[in-house]
């Protein structure tokens, strides 16, 4: 289709040399795609610009972190804003405003399509072909379940084999109008790129997918699907790997990029990707925007000890003083520069957690809880204490401001509820939003609706 056409040739170029290796290699913007797909090097660098994509500023670079928050109950937009995330916190969407993480994240689907189906024709070192393809095939896998879980109603809180996902894009080709195919269809896909991956790559580090962040993004597919069993399993295999370690210092994981015994895949930003205003710590900085803000409701979930809920600060913004958030003060020294940590062991913890509590195994929940909190300060719990909403607060302990609110709300089946939502220091927004609310799905993109003629609405647009 249209929209495919502009950014499968656009994808590749950018996909080719926006990464940090081509500086090395040869200005891949001139060639054509049969030369830019016709040695293993050039497929690495192919496979760069993916990583590349998931790090765009409608994606992993800044705003689908933000959306996830704003719109959940732990964040405020100031009365004193920059206009930016309005419609996310206050849930006027509309099929105009919502398109960026679409395009962004099948311009990424593209890119690693050049490379998953052309490199098995090259001749090169095998394994090395083979760590390029698993990565290649992971970054579809996270690409496709995030656009899911973004545009689709999550498997546990609907019907997966009737309700509408995205459309599932194996190839490149410019001329398709694909239809959307269901979620539970998307779901197998990516956990078939996934299984697929994970018997190619081996361990190249926290900044690309290696066999254990497959692993742990398995886990988070499971869980999501509502696959119990296999969402345990693929977290123990984490777990119990040796490789990665719980920190007794929460802050210590916000440091340097790819330091914290914690970390299993980092999408690292580097200096040359300082994006200045729009860094993602500049939604939450004084120094910045500082339009977002922690909540009342964030607050209340801290018990004393607990050191998550010390990553805050007073400060002065717009001639009055406020607390903000301090997870992404700066990196190598530039304002609000921060590399997202995608996948970390804490939520192998909680993953399990959750899948035990689901499984009625709940004093295996609760150990895996306990071995958390402990690291973090916060005092123990018994297997009383488990339930949906116990297994949220600890997760919205855990990941507040990095992208994960709203979407566990979603899964976990509870509304969300504001408790500061018609006060001086905010802009008016609603104070409940149901998990039946139809906006708690994105609207299809208004351009995708034009150009393809196979594309359903979401309900309520």
């Amino acid at each position: 289709m249209k929209f495919f056409k502009k950014i499968a040739l656009f994808g590749l170029a950018v996909g080719l040399f926006a990464c940090e290796e081509q500086l090395e290699l040869q200005p891949f913007q001139s060639l054509s795609t049969s030369e830019a797909l016709n040695s293993v090097d050039n497929m690495r660098t192919a496979v760069n610009g993916g990583y590349d994509g998931l790090q765009g500023l409608a994606y992993y670079g800044r705003d689908f972190l933000v959306q996830a928050d704003v719109e959940s109950d732990i964040a405020y937009i100031s009365a004193a804003n920059s206009n930016r995330f309005i419609l996310n916190y206050t849930y006027d969407f509309n099929q105009d405003s919502e398109g960026s993480i679409f395009a962004t994240a099948y311009n990424t689907i593209l890119r690693v399509n050049n490379v998953i189906n052309n490199i098995d024709d090259l001749e090169g070192n095998q394994a090395r072909k083979d760590q390029i393809k698993g990565e290649a095939l992971a970054i579809r896998a996270i690409a496709h379940f995030d656009l899911t879980r973004v545009y689709g109603v999550t498997p546990t809180q609907g019907n997966p084999s009737s309700d509408l996902g995205v459309p599932i894009v194996l190839e490149s080709d410019p001329a398709a109008e694909p239809a959307r195919n269901t979620v539970a269809e998307v779901y197998n896909q990516v956990i078939a790129d996934l299984n697929a991956a994970k018997g190619l790559v081996s361990d190249n580090g926290v900044f690309n997918f290696g066999p254990a962040a497959v692993d742990a993004l398995l886990a988070r597919v499971h869980l999501y699907r509502g696959n119990n069993s296999e969402a345990v399993t693929a977290a123990s295999a984490v777990i119990n790997s040796g490789n990665y370690s719980l920190t007794d210092d929460y802050a210590s994981l916000f440091g340097a990029p790819g330091t914290s015994s914690e970390e299993i895949f980092t999408l690292r930003m580097t200096l040359a990707e300082n994006r200045g205003a729009n860094n993602l710590g500049n939604m939450y900085n004084p120094d910045g925007y500082g339009d977002i803000r922690p909540s009342n409701d964030y607050f209340d979930l801290f018990e004393d000890g607990d050191q998550r809920g010390t990553l805050v600060y007073e400060a002065e913004k717009s001639g009055s003083t406020d607390i903000f958030h301090s997870k992404f003060l700066s990196q190598d020294g530039i304002p609000g520069l921060h590399s997202p940590r995608v996948l970390r062991l804490s939520e192998m913890y909680l993953i399990r957690a959750e899948a035990n509590f689901r499984l009625n195994n709940l004093a295996d929940a609760a150990a895996d809880l306990n071995t958390l909190r402990t690291s973090r300060g916060a005092p123990e719990i018994t297997a009383d204490d488990v339930d949906a909403e116990f297994i949220l607060n600890e997760n919205l302990r855990e990941f507040a401001f990095e992208g994960h609110a709203k979407f566990d709300y979603f899964r976990l089946g509870i509304d969300i509820v504001r408790d500061q939502c018609e006060t001086a220091e905010q802009i008016t927004a609603p104070c409940t939003i149901a998990i039946s609310d139809p906006r708690m799905v994105y609207p299809i993109p208004q351009y995708e609706m034009l150009v393809n003629q196979q594309m359903v609405q979401n309900s309520g647009y």
